[in-house]
């Protein structure tokens, strides 16, 4: 069992370098078994539900195989009784199905709940992470 906030955020980092690296076990670990936990990837789709969860978690596994963090930056922390989200942006290396040579940058939130057992992650969306860029002067917009 995790026990502290601390704790939690150091297992999940640990996790979050073996699941690029192709093993999801110990990430998957961090997860609620709920039926309200939902994935929103940077894959695309939507995992709703436990079981749909732990699948696609073990799909992105298998995708980076041997993947590696090269970055996690945390931009935001906020832990309030039994709530808490983070909001960071990784980099992640790893080669496509090719053996080409890949680089992923996301902006991930994440939101978790305190249980009986110690925190775990009840959300998480993800998305490839994009030069800002705002429409041209002149365009108009909704």
């Amino acid at each position: 069992m995790v026990s502290t906030w601390a704790d939690f955020q150091a297992a999940q980092r640990s996790a979050l370098a073996a699941l690029v690296a192709g093993d999801p076990h110990d990430f998957q670990q961090l997860w609620d078994r709920a039926p309200d936990v939902s994935l929103l990837g940077a894959f695309g789709g939507v995992a709703r539900g436990w079981e749909e969860v732990r699948d696609r978690l073990a799909a992105v596994a298998v995708t980076y195989r041997n993947g590696v963090y090269r970055r996690l930056d945390q931009l935001d922390e906020h832990v309030h009784g039994d709530t808490a989200w983070t909001v960071h942006v990784e980099e992640i290396h790893s080669r496509s199905a090719t053996g080409e040579p890949e680089v992923r940058e996301r902006r991930v939130t994440k939101v978790y709940r305190r249980r009986a057992a110690g925190w775990r992650i009840v959300h998480m969306h993800a998305d490839p992470l994009v030069t800002t860029s705002f429409p041209d002067e002149g365009a108009t917009g909704p």
